[in-house]
């Protein structure tokens, strides 16, 4: 019986946790769901640890990222599963330091968690996605530290306050311990709102830069049937040509916007190039890519391509970060029996029920996203290259002056997913102080400040073209000049404290068994 109302409590707390990432004031949630979870796994013992901490981390994660389903149940399945090893790991760690003195427990906490966030951007498996700092985009005030101590900065902050209001439950602290601790989370919080509210202008300058985007609309099934292509690029004509401004030097499609290999499909090319003169500025196009290797085997890229004003490619960029188990299978290839290719052999309800797998898509090669234009340079981020801030932040060293973000969540319909990947992309802006421009089939499509401010959108599933004025970057953030510092040394940390526990346990193993 205490085992299931224990279960039942964590699974409301895992809801409610993941709920701070829905649209509107939800985010405050952030705040204090972690509590009663912290209660009660450090208060486990054994195996029973493991098991609610993955229990908790599982259903977390199924509640926030459940519209990957939209797109391939499996590889939902494979996000959930793996994702939720993370948490469960960490939880388990505070739990063992728990045991040796609560203290250590309640101070590594936030450390520990903050370093498994920044673990998450690392290899081909990254997937950080549901950071607990992205979950304040709708408070703009409590944003703008991020521009200082990076999106980890402030998930360390939510973390710490969860912790200390788990201190002002614990009985076993005196009255004062507890007051203060109240006191200090509240320090926390106020302290946070009064930077925002300090460095935030009062009054919105406008840009100077005139850009345009397009919003295409273009139903899944109309833009990928066979003989259909003209649709999209007659649309994104029309669209190109609404906007009447011929100050506008950059036109932005979204991903995969252009039906077709760009890269070696000659007719397709000679239509945007038309589409590029008769605007007489430049394009950034979204469309697959696609190489030889020496071995003439075949590979595959989610591309962007920006051609100029004469109609001629200047530049193509192959995305670098690609969603595991969606995108690609990581390090396919050195784990082929992954492959959507390989599996549709042996598993024939792939095909027979038309399930979703996950695409084959190779990571590009080229390490820079800095598109040129005359007179200001600018990174392309297609998709899920926004919720990596290092991968942000040193496009703008390489000379970005501000962000272009690209995608197609189309396939998400209108869940939070889609809400979700817009903030990543707003916290972007703000740590790095750019202007950023975000332009997705069916949106969500708008102009972003430094500050987090929408300056012009499109409702969601309306076809258009927004036109607006953006300012070029004039200085770097603190956050732009030292990185992800929250971010590094909490997961130095985390891995400086995983090393110790582990030398601990063998050298007791060790000398057990000598006696």
């Amino acid at each position: 019986m205490e085992l299931r109302k224990r279960r039942l409590e964590l699974l409301l707390w895992s809801f409610l946790l993941s709920l701070s990432f829905y649209p509107g004031y939800f985010g405050v949630l952030a705040w204090f769901s972690l509590i009663r979870p912290l209660m009660i796994i450090s208060s486990l013992r054994g195996k029973q640890v493991f098991g609610a901490a993955y229990f908790f981390a599982f259903f977390f994660n199924l509640f926030s990222i459940y519209w990957i389903a939209m797109v391939t149940p499996p590889g939902m399945v494979m996000a959930v599963t793996i994702v939720a090893l993370y948490y469960a790991a960490i939880l388990a760690i505070f739990n063992k330091l728990c045991q040796i003195k609560p203290l250590y427990g309640v101070v590594a906490l936030p450390f520990l968690w903050v370093g498994m966030e920044h673990f998450r951007t690392l290899t081909e498996f990254a997937f950080p996605w549901s950071d607990l700092g992205y979950s304040q985009a709708y408070f703009g005030y409590i944003l703008q530290i991020v521009s200082v101590i990076s999106v980890h900065g402030l998930s360390l902050l939510i973390l710490t306050v969860n912790v200390l209001l788990w201190q002002v439950l614990r009985k076993v602290l005196s009255p004062e311990q507890r007051l203060t601790s109240f006191f200090v989370a509240c320090t926390v919080v106020g302290a946070l709102v009064a930077y925002g509210w300090i460095v935030t202008p009062r009054f919105q300058i406008e840009g100077d830069y005139k850009i345009a985007l397009l919003q295409g609309s273009v139903p899944l099934e109309e833009k990928w049937r066979p003989g259909n292509r003209d649709f999209s690029f007659n649309r994104y004509d029309s669209l190109a040509q609404s906007v009447t401004d011929d100050d506008v030097r950059l036109f932005v499609w979204p991903e995969t916007s252009a039906p077709c290999f760009l890269s070696h499909q000659r007719g397709c090319r000679e239509e945007v190039g038309a589409i590029a003169r008769r605007t007489n500025s430049y394009h950034l196009v979204g469309a697959l890519g696609a190489a030889f290797e020496e071995d003439m085997t075949e590979r595959h890229f989610n591309s962007c391509y920006q051609f100029g004003p004469d109609g001629e490619l200047d530049r193509r960029y192959d995305k670098q970060k690609l969603v595991p188990f969606s995108e690609h299978v990581p390090y396919q290839d050195h784990l082929p029996f992954l492959t959507s290719e390989f599996l549709s052999k042996y598993l024939t309800f792939i095909e027979t029920y038309d399930v979703q797998w996950w695409s084959d898509f190779y990571p590009g090669r080229d390490s820079s996203l800095l598109f040129e234009l005359p007179d200001a340079g600018y990174a392309a981020l297609i998709c899920f290259e926004s919720a990596f801030p290092e991968f942000s932040r040193q496009a703008i060293l390489e000379g970005a002056e501000f962000l272009v973000g690209i995608t197609n969540d189309t396939w998400f319909g209108q869940s939070v997913g889609i809400h979700m990947h817009s903030n990543i992309f707003i916290t972007r802006a703000v740590e790095n102080r750019c202007w950023g421009v975000r332009v997705a089939n069916t949106g969500l499509t708008y102009f972003v400040d430094g500050y987090g401010r929408i300056r012009g959108e499109l409702e969601l599933y309306e076809v258009g073209a927004l036109s607006g004025k953006i300012t070029r970057l004039s200085g770097l953030s603190i956050f732009t000049r030292y990185g992800d510092v929250a971010g590094r040394f909490s997961f130095l940390l985390t891995v400086s404290i995983i090393g110790i526990l582990t030398t601990v346990w063998i050298l007791r193993k060790i000398f057990r068994g000598r006696l």
